[in-house]
């Protein structure tokens, strides 16, 4: 058993995060968001008392129906515009995402120990089949061993992903979690594929597909029908990340190697970090801890070609503790994406983790807060995001990378003599890779920007000039002074650009 003196040394740090996120979530939980792009408006739908809906899942059926899984273990019914609410499926473990048959024959849950097949055979609102897809993963009581997904494929296949084992020495007086850390870290894989991304065939079998992931929070598909997850900050993850799936990638988190062909058998604590870093791919965003994000969603891509705004094409993330919205513009660079990240809207009522388009171009959010802890307050919530379809917000379109600097363009024609060195500021920093928790910034450095570094190329658009990049760092461009030719300032006035490559 852990002394005292021990559990505090644990634990303090994350309860005091907890505390502060608490404390000050009961003062804005019923407040307007503080930043809000102009022409998005958000609405908080209303839930009837006796449902707690800790949102782990959001998808919607053919006739608009809202349908929602809970981390209680239910599955509710909801018709927006109205308080219809009707419970679908119960008893289920911790569901934490929801896929729809396109024909609505079928709805697709996954719990922590299967994905799982719920059918309304009666056709009256109510699962009365209960099917096992696939449960060939691990499992034990851990309560750190979540499932996520699924994510369809265009041939009918599913894609899931698998947490690691909490695995701190001694953890709750027991070691029986205490398998597979790798040089100390807090984390670990106590039953098979802990920290895998999996695909599941049109015929149910399982195959592993990409390994070393820490918390893999959500899965969706990119720009490119490509797919991508969100890790959470922890050991092996200096911070909150944007990755790209890709079967046989390394993603960093050591643990999952034991169930790895080559390694199996190994002793993981044998091979430095050194040797993992060549390994690993690195994320294609970084997402700045404590600033942007400390625990973020999955991944959700708006497709609604411009009903939603000016960011088609773009995928939009939700943070459980910071209860924000954040959006992510990638692209290519020598064949490996990398891109920026902005904050959208902050905060909303609670913790953020599921995000799904309607067929109107709104996004809805879906929240909890229950045992985490979140910005917002709230224990449980569900928000709708709607755009007005007329307003153009003030906001940094994009950040694309030059040979030379970057590239920023803006929603809006600008002012040409708010462009200056004083209205626009660069900096970068890196991160260690390493078991420990976390990392700070490392090597923060200020970009001295002369007055011909910035030069406005068309209306809305600004290319800074920097003679020397530097790989393997993020890169923070501010815009606190840039206005538009309508004399708005920018609502979120800090862009960060994960650079992992240069242009050839």
């Amino acid at each position: 058993m852990m002394n005292k003196m021990q559990f505090t040394k644990l634990f303090t740090g994350q309860l005091a995060l907890v505390a502060a996120l608490i404390g000050l979530g009961s003062a804005v939980s019923e407040a307007a968001p503080k930043k809000l792009p102009d022409g998005y408006t958000v609405e908080t739908i209303q839930i009837p008392e006796d449902i707690t809906l800790g949102v782990g899942g959001l998808t919607l059926d053919s006739k608009g129906r809202l349908f929602i899984c809970t981390r209680e273990g239910e599955v509710w019914i909801h018709v927006p515009g109205t308080d219809q609410w009707k419970l679908f499926a119960d008893g289920l473990h911790e569901p934490l995402g929801l896929w729809m048959e396109p024909d609505d024959s079928a709805l697709f849950v996954m719990q922590r120990p299967e994905l799982t097949r719920l059918v309304d055979e009666n056709n009256d609102d109510v699962a009365d089949l209960y099917e096992t897809v696939n449960n060939s993963w691990g499992l034990t009581d851990n309560y750190h061993e979540y499932a996520f997904g699924p994510v369809r494929g265009e041939n009918g296949e599913f894609y899931g992903a698998l947490n690691t084992s909490l695995s701190w020495p001694g953890w709750a007086g027991s070691d029986r979690w205490d398998i597979g850390r790798v040089h100390d870290s807090k984390m670990g894989r106590a039953a098979p594929f802990r920290g895998w991304s999996f695909q599941i065939t049109p015929d149910g079998e399982f195959v592993p597909w990409s390994f070393g992931m820490r918390s893999p929070a959500g899965l969706g598909w990119g720009p490119d029908g490509e797919l991508f997850y969100t890790d959470n900050q922890g050991d092996w993850n200096p911070s909150s990340t944007l990755q790209h799936v890709v079967k046989g990638r390394f993603h960093g988190h050591p643990s999952s190697l034991m169930d790895h062909p080559a390694f199996r058998g190994k002793d993981l604590n044998s091979i430095s970090v050194e040797d993992y870093t060549r390994f690993r791919t690195p994320p294609a965003v970084y997402f700045p801890h404590g600033e942007l994000a400390n625990s973020p969603g999955e991944p959700t891509l708006d497709s609604t070609e411009g009903k939603f705004g000016p960011f088609a094409g773009q995928i939009f993330v939700g943070d459980q503790s910071l209860s924000n919205l954040m959006r992510i513009d990638l692209e290519k660079v020598n064949g490996q994406y990398q891109g920026a990240i902005y904050n959208f809207i902050s905060p909303l009522q609670c913790g953020v983790i599921r995000n799904v388009f309607g067929p109107d171009g709104s996004l809805w959010v879906g929240q909890t807060g229950r045992g985490w802890g979140s910005l917002g307050g709230k224990l449980f919530g569900l928000e709708r995001v709607t755009w007005d379809g007329q307003t153009q917000p003030m906001e940094i379109q994009s950040i694309r990378l030059k040979k030379d600097g970057f590239r920023v363009q803006f929603t809006q024609a600008l002012k040409k003599d708010s462009i200056s060195p004083e209205t626009m500021k660069v900096q970068h920093w890196g991160y260690h890779y390493r078991p420990e928790y976390g990392s700070p910034k490392v090597d923060q450095t200020q970009v001295e920007l002369k007055p011909d570094a910035l030069e406005l190329v068309s209306e809305n658009t600004v290319d800074i000039h920097i003679p020397k990049l530097e790989t393997g760092k993020v890169y923070e461009i501010s815009v606190p002074g840039v206005v538009s030719q309508g004399g708005r300032s920018v609502t979120n006035v800090k862009g960060w650009y994960t650079l992992n490559y240069l242009i050839k």
